[in-house]
């Protein structure tokens, strides 16, 4: 008798079909149902759009590769292809992470502009899920109209997970296995929040150039770490400048070097200290601001960054950028007790600064200048 075959779709058949709602349609088939979607769509429904364009490209490229684009944070977003191979393996390193099964309930709540939200729905078609697909747009639970539809596994954005412990604690647990977050952040004050939550969340860490996530930080529960661990066969280094150099075997290309300071712990695990596009070097001390704002995040009412400004004494001083309509005076004498709690004195910012609006790349990441 011949084993079992690891994964439910070989290689080449990976994009032939895929599982919406318990029903199995045709790549093609899949696309018109989407296009019907988006062209009953309103006006601000562009996530159907994206997804229709997205469903056609996996049901029309006889290569089974996909364009993506970067997320433009630290320069203008870049075009690039994904050959079908490396579609495949991210979808199955996922799988071997996370024992995912043909038939899993997967949930889809990301847009599909960028490659987080279109790793769902290759990981539901190379892989045999059954995928249920939401609006990315506001509350997770609101969107879903059963509250008792329960998900193996999905991925979001720090935000959305956020909302939906506040809304219904017990509804999350209920209705999500495994959940993995991306795109952002997540404050300590979101991570001190999953504490208390059963269902098991991890942090991804990875790019469009590594096709998502090529290692892991459990937030809560057994295995918690404040540090990543490597997927399947990756491995890491550094560069001269301190930066992570990712090591991807089971990806078209091997190696991708990159602007992310960390502490290299060995070859399988690294805790991530920030961009290094970022560090401010003040009075001889390098300060993350992506730590500072991890701390800060649950203390500051408004959407805020810290960044470097000159100074003639410290080489360069620690500032705070506030996104609100309220002068800064009315908000600093708050702002700087609850900051004095969590942060170092060389930490304390010099100048605070308030603009009515950040200005955002394309898929909402703030550009950290003022």
């Amino acid at each position: 008798m011949s084993a079992r075959p690891k994964y439910a779709r070989t290689m080449e058949d990976a994009f032939v079909s895929l599982t919406l709602d318990g029903k199995r349609l045709s790549s093609m088939a899949a696309f018109d149902h989407f296009n019907k979607l988006a062209l009953k769509g309103k006006s601000d429904e562009s996530w159907k759009g994206e997804l229709a364009c997205f469903a056609r490209e996996l049901a029309t490229r006889s290569s089974g590769s996909i364009t993506a684009s970067t997320s433009g944070t630290t320069g203008p977003p870049k075009r690039m292809t994904i050959p079908r191979r490396d579609l495949v393996n991210s979808a199955r390193l996922t799988a071997d992470t996370f024992g995912l099964q043909e038939g899993d309930r997967v949930l889809l709540c990301l847009p599909c502009q960028y490659i987080a939200g279109k790793m769902m729905v290759v990981r539901a078609m190379a892989l045999g899920l059954d995928l249920h697909v939401i609006d990315s747009r506001g509350s997770v639970l609101d969107n879903l109209k059963a509250n008792n539809d329960r998900f193996r596994f999905t991925a979001m954005v720090p935000l959305q997970l956020h909302r939906a412990i506040q809304e219904d604690h017990a509804r999350v647990e209920r209705q999500f296995d495994t959940v993995l977050l991306g795109g952002g952040p997540v404050s300590a004050a979101l991570e001190e929040d999953l504490q208390s939550l059963k269902t098991a969340v991890h942090q991804g860490y990875g790019s469009t150039e590594t096709v998502t996530h090529v290692a892991l930080r459990k937030l809560n529960g057994k295995g918690r770490s404040d540090g990543y661990t490597a997927l399947g066969q990756v491995s890491f280094a550094t560069d001269e400048r301190g930066c992570l150099v990712v090591s991807t075997p089971h990806l078209r290309t091997k190696e991708h070097i990159t602007n992310d300071l960390v502490d290299l712990i060995d070859a399988t695990h690294f805790r991530w200290l920030g961009r290094i596009d970022n560090v401010i070097l003040s009075g001889g001390k390098k300060i993350y601001p992506e730590q500072l704002e991890a701390r800060s995040g649950g203390l500051i009412g408004v959407p805020h960054f810290f960044l470097a400004l000159p100074d003639d004494l410290l080489g360069e001083a620690v500032a705070l950028a506030l996104e609100t309509d309220i002068p800064p005076d009315e908000l600093v004498p708050d702002i700087l007790e609850n900051l004095m709690r969590v942060l170092e004195k060389h930490e304390w910012p010099r100048r605070i600064l308030a603009t009515k609006q950040f200005r955002r790349t394309a898929s909402g990441k703030v550009i950290r200048s003022i």
